[in-house]
């Protein structure tokens, strides 16, 4: 019996890494200022977007998504070449202006890059346009 233990410990602890909350298929987005923000995040089932304004969370929009919406999203991230984008892009001792973080798992592509908006990769004006796209055809308010 111990060797029997000893076999399925690793296969328990990988079934619980692959299948958990961190290898979940996501997308979060977030843009505004470190005190006022909107924040975006989709799944496979669900859309919510959210204002953060003086640290109080407000719900605006809250939708179930196709699985396709992944899928999709995967295929326009491929275009933007986003996994060459960096972990940060921040301007040196700033501590205000408008900020983004986006924190992605789909498929091969995992990012997580965060950073002023002036200082943001090309194609991050794209991504805020893609991103009022899916709320808008989800009957959402678009990102301000």
């Amino acid at each position: 019996m111990t060797s029997s233990l000893r076999y399925t410990a690793p296969t328990c602890t990988l079934m619980l890494l692959t299948s958990g909350p961190l290898a979940a298929e996501h997308v979060k987005f977030e843009t505004g200022s470190y005190r006022n923000k909107s924040v975006l995040y989709y799944e496979r089932q669900t859309l919510s977007l959210s204002k953060v304004d003086s640290g109080k969370t407000i719900s605006v929009c809250n939708k179930r998504i196709s699985a396709e919406t992944l899928s999709h999203t995967l295929a326009f991230f491929k275009t933007l070449d986003i996994q060459s984008w960096q972990p940060r892009y921040f301007s040196e001792g700033r501590m205000d202006g408008s900020t983004f973080t986006l924190d992605i798992q789909i498929a091969n592509i995992s990012v997580q890059s965060a950073g002023h908006s002036h200082l943001a990769p090309a194609g991050y004006d794209k991504i805020t346009r893609y991103f009022n796209q899916v709320l808008i055809v989800n009957s959402c308010p678009a990102i301000q």
